[in-house]
């Protein structure tokens, strides 16, 4: 599930409170903390550790935000044209056919890049599950009007994937830096889960409602890749990032 009790968000007021928020959401006698607040106080604490006030807590996704590009990119050539060539586009031919697992895996680095740092690792993580998703659910030909399997929430299936993508890489962020306070207030590990899906949910569906705000869909994979791209991710997770916050 990502959480790990090694490891422990940098010190200071603004972590104080989310590792208070992220205890009182699971503690036992329900303290009130929601998974609104839960966020809202991590990226209040995110954006104060980035170390650029003017961009808050959407500095630390420059890398989520280039991964999300790629992603597109990738999308809607597989879309458009079938994944076969969108992999042969990638120098990946090999992989059409393989089992999904592999294919998921063997995409995440190459759309995330290999770097070792935090941002990099919980892309790559984020992006291989939603991959795994998709491509156990979606043909391999390219779609059309009448068939598509993954019922994405608006008319580009490539952009409600990018989304989908922001919004796990923020759920992974949270878990990993504050895992180990809502680990130490569950009451049992059905506990645990019931709080994590509960949260991944309620972002999920804040990701949905950011996307709505977004400006024109890139239309090709050329545009995704560019400028036009790098705006519609940055305008989508900066609306999510403000849904979850601030919260008084």
């Amino acid at each position: 599930m990502g959480t790990s009790s090694a490891r422990w968000a940098p010190t200071g007021k603004l972590w104080r409170s989310a590792r208070g928020a992220a205890r009182r959401y699971l503690a036992p006698e329900a303290g009130g903390v929601v998974a609104r607040e839960l966020a809202a106080r991590y990226v209040a604490a995110l954006g104060a550790s980035s170390g650029e006030e003017a961009q808050g807590a959407l500095a630390a996704f420059r890398l989520t935000r280039k991964a999300a590009q790629n992603f597109g990119a990738w999308a809607g050539a597989a879309l458009a044209r079938g994944r076969a060539a969108a992999l042969a586009d990638l120098g990946l031919p090999d992989l059409e056919g393989q089992p999904p697992e592999v294919m998921a895996q063997a995409l995440a680095p190459v759309l995330a890049g290999q770097g070792f740092d935090l941002e990099s690792e919980v892309a790559r993580t984020s992006l291989a599950s939603l991959l795994l998703q998709i491509l156990s659910r979606t043909s391999p030909e390219p779609a059309d009007s009448s068939s598509q399997e993954f019922s994405p929430s608006s008319d580009s299936p490539a952009a409600s994937w990018v989304r989908a993508f922001l919004a796990a890489a923020l759920y992974q962020r949270l878990v990993l830096d504050l895992g180990a306070a809502m680990e130490e207030a569950a009451a049992g590990w059905g506990h645990l889960q019931a709080g994590l899906d509960g949260l991944k949910d309620w972002l999920a569906q804040a990701g949905a409602e950011a996307e709505a705000e977004a400006p024109a869909i890139p239309a090709s994979p050329e545009q995704w890749r560019g400028l036009a791209g790098w705006v519609w991710v940055t305008k989508v997770l900066e609306a999510l990032l403000g849904r979850v916050g601030p919260f008084a």
